[in-house]
């Protein structure tokens, strides 16, 4: 379930600098490897087929771009500059108007429900946001239709009331902010959390997303606009792709010292688990202070603990409800805003044979077995 992770011979093993010389055993090695920015693949003439019978080579040569923006990439997508984007995640808002509506495009389109959630982390290291209720204020006035159609609407996903994708045995109908009965935010009762916390005039924070990816940034304007109405005003600040977990979003001192209250985010489960998908992101005891985390500051004891019950309980029916109850100790704490349960809509070239969507990788196309014409 995890198909990146291979061994390492011991005698070649650098630590971070490993990644600058990588050791293949598989079927291609690397070309060229401009870090951060793209790499090539070539047959690797040492491989034996015999050996590894579980999967082949068909491309002659693979040739991947990094932080590219992903309109660009969809742009060369549907220009047949590019086969595949790689990420998986979906074409964005343009692109998919244009796939939609010419059926010459949508031919070569593939719409799957992946085990991903987009969402947003609210930092209680920020003041006033270290008030539940002034964070409760902050669920209750999202517009989640708006949310919704920053992902593309229901070809982007499913309006997610909690953390758990409905797919990850375990998941538990949860609503606590009025999601499905007040889609479009629910003022009344933003106003009186805001009163509760000592707020009834609102406040002001920042919104971090990632610069690169157009669909965050409409979340960031989706919470801006509606946080608005209740008098909580929100000051975006985009970020770097590649850094974000590293060294803004990821980083909390950084994200403390330049109060980033609410931080767009998502994540895909490992493998659909509630262990695979809920530790790496509400599990305190994994936030680094150095930076490069996945769980953007979410802290909640009881979490933690429940998370180390679930672990060592071996009976499945007993602990898969744990990591329900996990998802609502989240919600009740408001410490992350639902996006949406996301599906992705995945554009491949006229060129590319082999395509099929693979459910053991999160949805995503399975790149090991493409091929092209």
């Amino acid at each position: 379930m995890l198909p990146a992770t291979i061994p390492v011979p011991q005698a070649k093993d650098t630590g971070i600098k490993y990644k600058e010389h990588v050791v293949s055993s598989g079927p291609y090695m690397f070309d060229t490897n401009n870090l951060g920015k793209n790499f090539t693949l070539k047959r690797n003439p040492n491989w034996d087929a015999s050996t590894d019978p579980n999967r082949t080579a068909l491309p002659d040569k693979i040739d991947v771009q990094l932080n590219v923006n992903a309109d660009d990439i969809d742009n060369r997508l549907l220009a047949g500059d590019l086969d595949v984007a790689v990420e998986g995640t979906g074409v964005q808002a343009a692109a998919q108007g244009k796939i939609l509506a010419d059926p010459s495009l949508k031919k070569n389109a593939d719409l799957a429900s992946i085990t991903r959630l987009w969402f947003s982390v609210i930092n209680s290291d920020v003041a006033p946001l270290d008030n539940v209720h002034c964070r409760k204020a902050v669920e209750y006035a999202v517009d989640h239709e708006g949310l919704q159609r920053a992902y593309g609407g229901s070809v982007g996903g499913d309006v997610a009331t909690s953390l758990l994708p409905p797919q990850i045995p375990g998941s538990q109908k949860i609503d606590l902010y009025n999601a499905v009965s007040k889609p479009n935010g629910d003022d009344a009762m933003a106003k009186q959390e805001l009163q509760a916390c000592g707020k009834p005039d609102g406040f002001s924070t920042n919104i971090s997303y990632r610069a690169e990816r157009p669909k965050e940034k409409a979340t960031a304007e989706s919470l801006q606009q509606a946080l608005a109405k209740v008098g909580i005003n929100l000051t975006l600040k985009p970020y770097p792709l590649s850094d974000y977990a590293k060294l803004y979003a990821g980083k909390p001192d950084y994200a403390k010292s330049n109060n980033l209250g609410i931080m767009v985010y998502g994540w895909g489960a490992d493998w659909p688990d509630g262990f695979g998908f809920l530790q790496q992101i509400v599990d305190s005891r994994v936030i680094r202070a150095a930076g490069g985390n996945t769980n953007l500051g979410i802290k909640i004891p009881e979490v933690d603990a429940l998370i180390d019950k679930a672990l060592a309980t071996s009976d499945p029916a007993t602990r898969n409800p744990m990591w329900g109850q996990i998802d609502k100790l989240v919600m009740e704490n408001a410490e992350a805003i639902p996006g949406v349960w996301a599906k992705s809509l995945d554009y491949r070239s006229p060129n590319v044979t082999n395509a099929y969507v693979n459910d053991g990788l999160g949805g995503f196309y399975d790149y090991a077995w493409m091929g092209v014409k």
